[in-house]
């Protein structure tokens, strides 16, 4: 399943906002760190939801409503 649409916008926007942030902060101070912290957050948030959410179909559909 292909990446969905705003979710991924959304974490895409997030994660550059987290690199711009990461750019203008010292990457040692407390900013810095945080910000890394949020750009690896939703790069790997961006990396699983696809599947995550497959799985999750996977589930639903395999319950006899």
């Amino acid at each position: 399943m292909s990446e969905p649409g705003l979710r991924g916008q959304v974490q895409r926007s997030s994660g550059d906002a987290a690199a711009a942030g990461i750019k203008a902060a010292d990457e040692d101070s407390v900013a810095g760190r945080r910000l890394h912290e949020m750009q690896d957050f939703y790069t790997f948030m961006q990396r699983e939801m696809a599947d995550l959410i497959d799985k999750w179909r996977e589930q639903y559909d395999a319950v006899e409503r």
